[in-house]
């Protein structure tokens, strides 16, 4: 099989939904997909700078001490895109969409990023999510060059490693997350199917 991207994202996808299905908010997580097995890591925080810079540099190390050949990260989001009809009326100023509560599943691998953007349905009763409602608009592939810099802190994933015996300052941080407590309790083995 020469493209075993798309089969990849739509297993993602589901093990996403799989993840939030009955939750009253999804899990935010990365899954390092190894050829043997993959990796769940729980991501705690990316609400500053230096959490994404620090979050970057362990999803790096994971994929390359498992020699992963694909990240996929999963988060829920609030996002007030929607499809605009011809028959709307002029918006107003104080007119402003209501959010939507999304999940987005991205699948990173050496050339390409595959974005997919999901809303969120929920019990009206116990709000806990009961179904996912594809949302085109939110659904892209980029060219690894091309990816809007909206993801830029996950940019480093598939930087070539140096050569032989130049060690990097990232490097150096790379071995000591490895040796992190938190990194390697929170690889968790996850048996996936239909990916080779």
């Amino acid at each position: 099989m020469n493209h075993p991207q798309p089969i990849a994202i739509d297993e993602l996808v589901s093990v996403a939904q799989g993840e939030a299905m009955g939750e009253l908010d999804a899990p935010m997580m990365a899954i390092v997909l190894s050829s043997d097995q993959s990796y769940d890591l729980p991501i705690q925080s990316l609400e500053t700078e230096a959490d994404k810079a620090r979050w970057a540099l362990i999803l790096r190390a994971a994929r390359e001490h498992v020699e992963a050949d694909a990240v996929a990260v999963l988060y829920p989001a609030w996002t007030t895109i929607r499809n605009k009809r011809e028959s709307d009326p002029e918006p107003r100023e104080d007119d402003a969409p209501d959010p939507i509560d999304t999940l987005f599943v991205q699948l990173h691998t050496r050339d390409r990023v595959y974005w997919r953007g999901f809303e969120q349905i929920r019990d009206p009763r116990h709000q806990r999510i009961i179904g996912f409602k594809r949302i085109g608009a939110l659904s892209t592939d980029y060219d690894r060059d091309d990816v809007p810099s909206v993801a830029a802190w996950l940019n480093t994933l598939f930087e070539p490693l140096p050569d032989e015996g130049e060690e990097t300052e990232v490097d150096r941080e790379l071995a000591d997350l490895l040796e992190e407590p938190e990194v390697s309790a929170a690889l968790y083995p996850r048996q996936m199917r239909n990916l080779h």
